[in-house]
């Protein structure tokens, strides 16, 4: 039988304001079991970028903050990691596609070599021409 492959645990993202503290997520929780896919839908507003984000541990520190909760992947804490050992986790283990297009791509360089960037980034064992392929 599968098991958790990430469990997210009243997760808790406030962002503050000028105006004040926004809530953007107030105790968000899922389980994605291995082999599985989840969809989440929802209106504009209601942080399911907020909620990726969080996972990734990309939310933006000021203004946001991570308050409570916890990320578990393969029973790892997220959360627990330094930033160094978050970056092998981004990109090799858990992606973010970012929904605006103008911090997605750079439109300098060509989508082969962005796409190269990455996979040297997160595969340094493999050699570049190996990465060229793979590109």
């Amino acid at each position: 039988m599968p098991g958790s492959l990430l469990e997210v645990k009243n997760l808790r993202i406030h962002y503050s304001t000028d105006e004040g503290v926004v809530r953007a997520l107030n105790g968000a929780s899922i389980t994605i079991e291995e082999g599985k896919t989840l969809g989440l839908v929802g209106e504009t507003g209601a942080g399911k970028s907020t909620l990726a984000r969080g996972i990734l541990r990309l939310v933006p520190d000021p203004p946001g903050k991570i308050i409570d909760g916890e990320i578990l992947f393969e029973g790892r804490d997220l959360l627990a990691l330094s930033e160094e050992e978050m970056m092998k986790v981004r990109g090799r283990d858990i992606s973010m596609i970012f929904q605006d297009p103008m911090t997605s791509l750079n439109p300098v360089l060509t989508v082969g070599d962005q796409i190269l960037e990455v996979i040297e980034t997160h595969h340094r064992e493999m050699a570049r021409e190996e990465a060229k392929k793979k590109a």
